[in-house]
């Protein structure tokens, strides 16, 4: 699972004057802008099969030759080329993985099912607004600090949740209303204490710390994870919902009945069935081995292929069918070749291993497989042959910035007269800084968000607000 989830970017890079997924590195061919990678999909590169060549040395040669946009941007989306893996999105900045009429997206990590307002999150599905700094929110809105939360509305530092509405610092309720650490109160109490606790702006981030990290695996049978909703017979799932039978998955979802999926980092679609090692995918059937797969079946062992069928080795096709290395052949030929070279494959013993990490152009370090286990060492990595970032990622920063310390932030916010919390705008023309050297800014949206739900400024860069949702506490995972 850990090299499924190594091919998953979570940060961005400045590369070929592109914000890009992929850092500089001689592991990928040539990035074009978004345009222009549309306008060559179909002139795409393309490579003969070599006899007596094994797979992945074929496959490694193809992937230094190939065209690639800065981002993957999978469909009619708005405002979102600063984001990866955006299907029908507008104004996405900063996230990954954002699919199915999202909006106003930032700095979180699979969004779907319009969805709108979201911040600093990960996992926030079906019609869910107004999430803050949390994990895991199903149909729900108005939600601050909080995790494992489904139909909820209005909550505050809260975890395990189901249909509750105005609580703070609760976890494992279900139909409650007015609780503040499980103690029901009267509307007017409650309004009166909630006041108290929310002035209390600087221990927001203590407070979300503290919460509970397990989910009960609501609605399902005989499963083995965390948060695993309305599924059965799931072993080593995380994240994930309406799934049956299933073996090491994260971040799966959809609203049809999806079968048989095995190591999946991150899917979605109408209706799956059996699917191996794969991460994306959408309204599909029979994907094995494959990344960033666009309503397609029959994909084997390609990347960023948009309505594709019985494609090989194939890298940035759209509407293409029976290719091998993106080279068209006939339906006869296809299948011929295709039984010979999975004959071959079986017999090397690589059939069905997922792309080595020699091929890997992303920086370990850098990827969800890290987020999730942060153990591994630069040694136990370098020696598998993935890359390892070392060095500070290279921010430019224009000479006439005014560069803000976090310490110093307080000046920027304050209660007003009317007790109203108040951030100064000057703030967006500024840079912060935070006690780790990492620099972020505050954009007009992120801005306004803050002010309407009374919310101070964050004190630590976008992508370690993010960190802390995907720590899963495991210690060793394969």
């Amino acid at each position: 699972m850990k090299g499924i989830a190594s091919w998953r970017p979570i940060t961005f890079y400045k590369n070929s004057g592109f914000i890009s997924r992929f850092p500089e590195t001689n592991r990928i061919g040539t990035i074009l802008s978004h345009k222009e990678f549309d306008a060559t999909r179909d002139n795409l590169p393309y490579e003969e099969l070599e006899e007596n060549v094994g797979f992945f040395p074929q496959m490694q040669n193809f992937f230094l030759h190939s065209y690639f946009s800065p981002t993957y941007q999978v469909a009619w989306s708005e405002n979102s080329e600063y984001s990866d893996m955006v299907l029908n999105g507008k104004n996405t900045y900063l996230s990954t993985i954002s699919v199915y009429d999202c909006e106003n997206i930032f700095y979180s990590f699979a969004t779907r099912e319009w969805s709108t307002n979201v911040f600093n999150s990960t996992m926030v599905f079906e019609s869910s607004n107004n999430v803050y700094e949390s994990k895991s929110i199903i149909s729900s809105s108005n939600i601050f600090f909080s995790h494992y939360l489904s139909n909820c509305y209005d909550m505050w530092f809260c975890s395990n949740c189901i249909w509750c509405s105005d609580c703070i610092a609760c976890d494992k309720l279900e139909n409650q209303t007015y609780c503040i650490k499980n103690k029901q109160y009267s509307k007017e109490e409650y309004d009166r204490l909630k006041d108290k606790i929310l002035s209390d702006k600087w221990h927001y981030t203590t407070s979300s710390s503290k919460l509970n990290n397990l989910w009960s695996n609501n609605g399902s049978t005989n499963v083995v994870g965390s948060f695993l909703v309305n599924s059965t017979d799931i072993t080593n799932g995380y994240y994930s919902y309406n799934i049956k039978t299933g073996r090491n998955i994260m971040y799966m979802w959809w609203a049809g009945e999806n079968e048989n999926m095995y190591d999946i980092f991150v899917g979605w679609a109408i209706q799956w069935q059996h699917f191996y090692a794969v991460q994306g995918a959408w309204n599909s059937e029979h994907i094995y081995c494959s990344i960033g797969i666009n309503d397609s079946a029959g994909i084997f062992y390609s990347m960023y292929c948009s309505q594709c069928s019985f494609c090989l080795w194939c890298i940035g096709l759209q509407n293409k069918q029976f290719c091998i290395l993106n080279k068209q052949y006939s339906k006869e030929e296809w299948h011929q070749k295709v039984d010979e070279i999975f004959a071959q494959m079986e017999q090397d013993g690589t059939l069905w291993e997922f792309f080595p990490p020699s091929m890997n152009p992303f920086y370990f370090n850098d990827t969800a497989a890290y987020l999730i286990d942060p153990t591994f060492t630069k040694e136990e990595v370098t020696k598998l042959w993935y890359l390892r970032r070392d060095e500070p990622i290279k921010v430019d920063i224009p000479a006439s910035a005014e560069v803000v310390q976090t310490s110093e932030l307080d000046q920027y916010e304050w209660f007003d007269s009317q007790w109203k919390w108040s951030i100064h705008s000057s703030i967006l023309k500024k840079i912060i800084i935070d006690t780790q050297g990492n620099y972020y800014r505050i954009v007009q949206m992120e801005y306004d968000f803050l002010v309407k739900h009374g919310l101070p400024l964050p004190r630590k860069h976008w992508l370690d607000r993010l960190k802390k949702h995907f720590d899963l506490g495991l210690k060793q995972w394969s």
